[in-house]
């Protein structure tokens, strides 16, 4: 059993409390509890005659334990039992419900020694500073060039600068005194520890966090998050559009009635549309919640798009506990979505994020903008963008949003970024320095793996990613994950993600749950079930009527298994099996809605087994003859048990019947176009072709 200080923090031990007995006269005789504090393990409490009745031991004194910043590890041996079947029993207090307490106090680690003064070439009196010390910044200081470093706490002289330069941070455990100034980049980290401590900026210095964008188009929102304590929005945003910033009132967004959009009907409650269209709130001025996201379009004037536009956030820093009270007003009979944002100068970790706020929240949607409004798009104005533009995280994994990078987003969320939410309650929801670090990656979004990444380390969870792509626009990402604490079923949210109503509208990709009706962008199984015989069964959705050439595609993958096996691709309609692995499955549909078309699968065998062996479509002959009639012919130790006619969408025009091994067909409705034909034979073969008529 380990207990670790968070970073920046000391313990201070004092006792510990067990209730323990053993199985009749076969359990362990002895008990000894050990403790390595960092030199060693020590003994701090022995029993050499465990009773078979429950004994209540109080107070064993840890008191030897003081200020540890490191591991705290214990040990419980229990020995000399009766027999191999004994065993001992650590119960349940009573009044705690727990069965070994340990006290002791977290305390914030206090500066020790000199000050450590840093006068522009070198570190004075020693080099470089302790984590104990307090820092004085007496000349600029940029990261790039003298590297991150950690302090106790921190002053910046009057008259220079600290530069927390992209990669790089400075971590602090108490407070920090700004007389001169301190900037920190977009990628760059800046983490306080005591959620006591404050970053107090003084007269004549400044504070600030410098957020460089590339805006793609003049229609490109971001969602923006105050890192700092007292920033204005036309402080901070003052260079974007006074009627394009926006606040996003939780309260006044409602789904319950039935849309219709360019013909497209919806059901109630699963639209993703505010009904009255009350929900984004023109907000040109006022102070910046910290916690709270905003929405602010690109500047229209200045050079040609795309270009960078930097945002700079200055004030005191949040540090510690920042609350955010969430808004659930539909108790589950439509999405309850929330708008919030990190407050921190560094990145927050997403694992972190959902742990501390178990049971509110299980997504986190991420805004990155690719495509342009449409009156296509689902919504209350005459324009809208489209909810395809959200990156998705939950428990299991993630996946992105744009077409243009193809990679999902990292498992951070930068300094300044606004996120949307989906309340599972009312509640407040609650951003905490747990969730910052040093090591966290502030990149602006995406900074992943290149795409068909495969990883062979063997902590790395086993998963998937599943690009649809189409020659005018479609782009959809799914993720497989198989990880501890899921199964196969729907598990909710936080391991199921399910698509978004809105997104379903259009043409969409998704997985699909066995006696689930939901239609999953992230799914998480069971680690247990996946072997050689596993199948993942896709769902499809194409809303286009006109001709498209769709492709499916390995994104990403991760995990021993998929690195050592065959992912293959079954194409149901076409009965058709494809390597995934070696190559992308390029194949048409028309119009409708798909759930048993595709599935991936790991072998061959078994998802061919009911199939018997298949001849080369070679061994097929098709003839064109006069009067629209086409002509069918196979080996003459086979016959022609029905022949099925496609159109290049997928759509079925014919289905015949055969009993000889030519059959002659007349083809009316196919004159001048790519068809297929999928042959089914005597010995239930099943051969698909493509073919031509003129």
């Amino acid at each position: 059993m380990d207990f670790n200080p968070n970073a920046g923090h000391q313990i201070t031990l004092t006792t510990m409390d067990l209730k323990y007995d053993r199985s009749s006269s076969d359990g362990p005789t002895k008990l000894d509890i050990q403790v390595d504090a960092g030199s060693g393990f020590t003994s701090v409490f022995t029993d050499l005659s465990v009773s078979e009745n429950g004994e209540n031991i109080n107070n064993i004194d840890l008191t030897a334990f003081i200020n540890i910043t490191e591991t705290i590890r214990f040990r419980l041996y229990a020995y000399e039992a009766n027999s191999a079947l004994g065993t001992l029993d650590i119960e349940e207090h009573t009044t705690t419900n727990k069965g070994i307490i340990i006290k002791g106090v977290v305390s914030a680690i206090p500066c020790i020694g000199l000050p450590i003064t840093w006068n522009g070439s070198n570190w004075f009196p020693i080099d470089p500073p302790l984590i104990t010390s307090h820092v004085i910044i007496a000349g600029d200081y940029n990261t790039t060039t003298h590297g991150s470093f950690k302090a106790c706490s921190l002053t910046i002289s009057p008259g220079f600068e600290l530069r927390v330069t992209d990669e790089h941070y400075v971590e602090i455990i108490n407070d920090v005194s700004v007389d001169g100034r301190i900037t920190v980049e977009s990628q760059g980290n800046f983490v306080q520890n005591n959620g006591a401590s404050t970053t107090k900026v003084n007269a004549g210095g400044a504070a600030l966090v410098s957020k460089t964008k590339t805006m793609q188009k003049w229609y490109t929102y971001t969602y923006w998050s105050s890192p700092s304590k007292t920033e204005t929005i036309e402080s901070a945003l003052g260079n974007t559009p006074i009627d394009r910033r926006f606040t996003f009132n939780a309260a006044n967004y409602e789904d319950l009635l039935s849309e219709v959009n360019n013909t497209n009907t919806f059901i109630a409650g699963q639209d993703g549309i505010d009904d009255d269209g009350n929900d984004w709130v023109n907000t040109p001025t006022g102070a910046m919640t910290p916690g709270v996201g905003y929405a602010a379009v690109a500047n229209e004037l200045g050079t040609a798009f795309p270009r960078q536009e930097i945002f700079e956030f200055y004030g005191d820093f949040n540090n510690g506990d920042v609350i955010v009270p969430l808004v659930n007003n539909s108790g589950g009979a439509y999405e309850d979505w929330n708008l919030v944002g990190n407050p921190y100068p560094g990145a927050i970790s997403a694992d972190q994020f959902f742990l501390v706020n178990s049971g509110l929240v299980d997504l986190i949607y991420l805004w990155d903008q690719s495509t342009p409004p449409s009156s296509n798009n689902s919504g209350s104005q005459g324009s809208n963008f489209s909810n395809d533009d959200y990156a998705i995280i939950n428990g299991v994994g993630e996946i992105g949003a744009r077409a243009d990078t193809g990679t999902p987003p990292s498992r951070f969320i930068p300094s300044g970024q606004g996120f949307f939410v989906i309340a599972q309650t009312s509640g407040n929801l609650t951003f905490s320095n747990s969730m910052r670090g040093i090591s966290h990656d502030n990149s602006l979004f995406f900074k992943s793996p290149n795409t068909k990444n495969k990883k062979s380390d063997a902590t790395v969870s086993n998963k998937l990613w599943v690009n649809l792509t189409s020659d005018n626009g479609v782009y959809k990402q799914i993720m497989i994950g198989y990880v501890n604490g899921a199964t196969n079923g729907n598990d909710g949210a936080f391991y199921d993600a399910p698509r978004d109503y809105a997104s379903l509208k259009d043409t969409s990709l998704y997985s699909i749950i066995e006696s689930d009706n939901g239609k999953f962008a992230i799914q998480g199984k069971d680690v247990n079930s996946l072997n050689k015989n596993e199948n993942i069964k896709l769902g499809f959705k194409s809303t286009i009527k006109v001709a498209t050439l769709f492709k499916l595609s390995i994104a990403q993958l991760h995990g021993n298994f998929f690195n050592k096996n065959t992912i293959y691709l079954k194409d149901n309609l076409l009965n058709q099996v494809h390597n995934l692995s070696e190559s992308n499955y390029t194949f048409t549909s028309e119009a409708g809605e798909f759930n048993d078309r595709f599935e991936i699968a790991f072998d061959t065998e078994g998802i061919l087994s009911a199939d018997p062996v298949i001849m080369n479509k070679n061994d097929i002959n098709i003839v064109e003859l006069h009067n629209n009639r086409v002509q069918f012919n196979i080996p003459e130790n086979l016959k022609i048990k029905s022949v099925k006619i496609f159109d290049l969408f997928g759509r079925q025009l014919y289905n015949f019947i055969g009993q000889n091994s030519t059959e002659t067909y007349t083809l009316y409705n196919v004159s001048n176009m790519v068809y297929i034909a999928k042959i089914t034979l005597s010995n239930d073969a099943v051969i698909t072709k493509k073919a031509v008529k003129k």
